[in-house]
């Protein structure tokens, strides 16, 4: 059966491979900025830890600063996911055909399919996350000394792919004091503990280094600065956020699984549902009094997953497949999203609310902004958007830095990297690429505007965003706000 399930999984990363090579989508600006962080290594980044760096830098080595070279890593890790999906389902149900519908089911599972083409921090945390899972249920199982040692490196790694590993420990901590209360007496359990630590102390040392930059954005994220107070239009976006990244469709299955798990008493499908119900009630308590991003809990559903494709198979298999071939038709449109226009049916998303027109535009834009530059040779380019700074430095001829000055926005990466300095009074000109208007600080910082333009992006027919070009003579300095928030 091994043998069945590889093939099938490498025929799917086949097939992602040519999307990524043939849907004329560009790179995120997320991912536009992971990419420019391998250009920079480094022990830790700014508001996310290292690997996804170290991984971008090993695989555009390989297959050159591209967007293939960047997206190669979603697509193999969307693959290793899909094994260990495998590979944990038979270790729990002893059932192979089981374990194979599992690996099968992720695919209709929106959150899943996206982390296995876009390359961000949540892709190797999602295989990490899932790896530990697995591990660490194998190691109290058979407490052997190389299970513990990989559950150590895989929760290690998983820290230098996203802090968001730690949401492990509660689930670890209420699984052992429930069924397995010996395993707190296991010499290899804190063996594992201490090898997991042993890879946090780049990024601890990284932001000793740093002021703690890191941990102050982090806690700026959660809401830590802020008092409590009630937002249930935040509260309200997150629910329907979550339900959008795991298919409104497969919703009754998902709530089903949960509730017999418990109801069953089921030790495996109780250890199987603590992931999920600790990151979802945890974030939504966070999205009583702030935003939450649909994608931050994504991780922990990985052995919600499992469950579901437990239940489904064993009691549902023929009720589901309707709402699993609409869970699908709805990945196959968003992932085609032009697919709608062509059959008449664009109000059901129209391009304005299309959440891939962030991925077009990028490569055009890139090129414009060089034609520009080649007519100044004493010049830079700047915005004051790491998402600008971060797709012109990918897109443009040649791939130079884009500076992002520090003018009405929080802290970001680009503040730990060099300025503009170098560049004052030597008669440079600048290039400012904004998504508005120019302000006066910008302008006071050169001697004249010579010349402005505007770019519009357009996508399925419809102008979808619009920005701001101008060309500045003589740059002497712009005064950069105080860094005051993360």
């Amino acid at each position: 059966m091994l043998k069945k399930v590889l093939i099938f999984h490498v025929v799917v990363l086949i097939l992602r491979v040519f999307y990524v090579l043939f849907r004329d989508i560009d790179l995120s600006p997320e991912e536009a900025q992971y990419w420019l962080w391998s250009k920079f290594l480094d022990l830790s980044y700014y508001s996310k830890p290292p690997l996804i760096a170290y991984l971008n830098f090993l695989s555009t080595a390989v297959l050159g600063d591209t967007e293939i070279g960047v997206r190669i890593n979603a697509i193999i890790l969307g693959f290793l996911i899909a094994l260990t999906t495998y590979l944990f389902s038979l270790y729990l149900f002893k059932d192979e055909k089981l374990a194979f519908f599992n690996s099968v089911f992720i695919y209709f599972i929106p959150a899943y399919d996206i982390a296995s083409i876009l390359f961000l921090t949540d892709t190797p945390l999602a295989f990490f996350y899932l790896s530990l899972c697995y591990l660490f249920y194998v190691a109290v199982k058979e407490n052997k000394p190389i299970i513990w040692i990989l559950t150590g490196i895989s929760a290690g790694l998983g820290f230098l792919s996203k802090y968001s590993i730690v949401f492990f420990f509660p689930v670890m901590i209420v699984y052992l004091t429930i069924f397995s209360r010996k395993t707190f007496k296991e010499k290899w359990f804190y063996i594992s503990i201490f090898i997991a630590g042993v890879f946090t102390l780049p990024v601890l040392y990284w932001n000793f280094s740093h002021d703690f930059v890191s941990f102050k954005h982090v806690g700026k994220l959660s809401g830590a600065e802020q008092g409590f107070s009630l937002n249930f239009k935040h509260f309200g976006d997150y629910i329907l956020g979550q339900i959008g990244i795991n298919s409104l469709f497969l919703l009754p299955f998902f709530v089903y699984s949960i509730y017999k798990a418990f109801k069953e008493r089921d030790e495996k499908l109780i250890y199987l549902s603590l992931s999920p119900l600790v990151v979802f009630f945890f974030f939504g308590f966070m999205a009583l009094k702030k935003n939450v991003e649909a994608n931050w809990p994504a991780f922990g559903y990985s052995t919600l997953y499992i469950l579901t494709g437990y239940f489904i198979y064993k009691r549902f298999l023929k009720l589901a497949l309707p709402p699993m071939a609409l869970s699908l038709l709805s990945i196959i449109i968003l992932f085609y999203t032009p697919i709608l226009d062509k059959v008449g049916l664009t109000n059901i998303l129209p391009p304005k609310i299309d959440p891939t027109k962030r991925l077009v535009g990028w490569q055009e834009m890139g090129g414009f902004v060089s034609a520009l530059k080649k007519d100044y040779h004493r010049s830079f380019v700047f915005s004051d958007s790491y998402h600008i700074s971060s797709e012109l430095s990918f897109y443009m001829e040649g791939k130079p830095f884009v500076y992002c000055i520090r003018v009405d926005r929080r802290m970001n990466q680009w503040d730990l990297w060099e300025g503009l300095k170098k560049y004052e009074n030597k008669g440079y000109w600048g290039i400012y690429v904004a998504d508005h208007p120019i302000t006066e600080k910008v302008k006071s910082g050169f001697e004249s505007v010579e010349f402005q333009t505007t770019y519009d992006v357009k996508y399925r027919g419809v102008k979808v965003k619009k920005y701001y070009i101008y060309i500045l003579k003589n740059y002497k300095k712009i005064e950069e706000d105080p860094i005051t928030t993360y």
